[in-house]
């Protein structure tokens, strides 16, 4: 049998799963949109409180599992959480499995879905630390400490691993461009909706354009921080979701800026919950 042959009988077997398995994959894809959302809601609305002097640090994918942990029910909520957490992370893995975006195998097209792949481990591992909060095997760690510390130890291995923070620092960078160019270029493509309910839909591209440009620009922030680290060799110059926004607050008319990004990404939390319901799902 020859190579062509053995890649399309895979693709071929992984689509029967895929038909098999869609009576579970497509809720637990939308329950993963939602779960995504109300972490986006809740670090926007936490940042807004910072930015105005109710709170003494802006937030990040920790301190809402903190905050959600201490809420009556909190264990419930947060387990519910976790499990869209982990769908949203299946949700991803499955684009870059099955190309469900029609990304193609060009080279633009396999690191694209190459991203997708590593976004689904990220939130897999943003679930896992709420299951490590609920078993009560862990803490969560809030800040920038848990990244500087392993930066620190990538950079212990040898001094050529700078390259791979900068090389980590331009992706950061590279996405941002590619979100905003996304975003304002292939339009509902990106929403896919479900049917036609062109107000809502329309409503959902202004809310995104607002939530995705934020979200591009804080990443990008990160990136540049990044990439600063590996030239000068220094983790401490690392700064994760929470050190990128109070970078944002020190800069000129920081409290203005801040509110602003507070706002922008409270819009990308409520995008992604019109996401949940609107974007059409298909894993095969």
């Amino acid at each position: 049998m020859t190579q062509m042959a053995v890649i399309a009988t895979a693709r071929h077997t992984g689509a029967e799963v895929m038909k098999e398995a869609r009576a579970w994959i497509v809720p637990l894809a939308r329950m993963g949109y939602a779960a995504k959302g109300t972490v986006y809601l809740m670090i926007g609305a936490m940042t807004g409180l910072f930015a105005i002097g109710k709170r003494n640090q802006p937030a990040d994918f920790s301190t809402v599992l903190m905050q959600v942990f201490r809420q009556p029910f909190g264990e419930a909520l947060l387990a519910l959480l976790a499990v869209g957490l982990f769908g949203y992370g299946l949700w991803c893995l499955i684009q870059a499995v099955m190309d469900t975006e029609n990304k193609g195998t060009t080279i633009f097209g396999i690191v694209t879905r190459i991203f997708y792949a590593g976004v689904g481990l990220v939130y897999w591992a943003v679930g896992w630390s709420a299951v490590r909060l609920l078993t009560r095997t862990s803490t969560v760690r809030q800040g920038d400490q848990p990244e500087q510390e392993l930066t620190a130890r990538i950079f212990a291995i040898s001094p050529i691993t700078r390259w791979l923070a900068i090389i980590v620092g331009l992706g950061f960078l590279g996405f941002g461009v590619y979100e905003i160019r996304r975003l304002y270029v292939e339009g509902y493509e990106i929403l896919r909706p479900e049917g036609r309910k062109e107000l809502i839909d329309n409503l959902a591209m202004r809310i995104g354009q607002i939530g995705i440009t934020t979200r591009a620009v804080v990443f990008a922030i990160i990136g540049f921080f990044l990439i600063w680290s590996g030239i000068t060799f220094d983790p401490t110059k690392v700064r994760g979701l929470s050190g990128a926004l109070v970078e944002v607050q020190r800069g000129p008319h920081g409290t203005w800026l801040l509110i602003a990004t507070a706002i922008g990404l409270f819009a990308y939390g409520a995008y992604m919950l019109l996401m949940a319901w609107r974007r059409r799902i298909n894993p095969t």
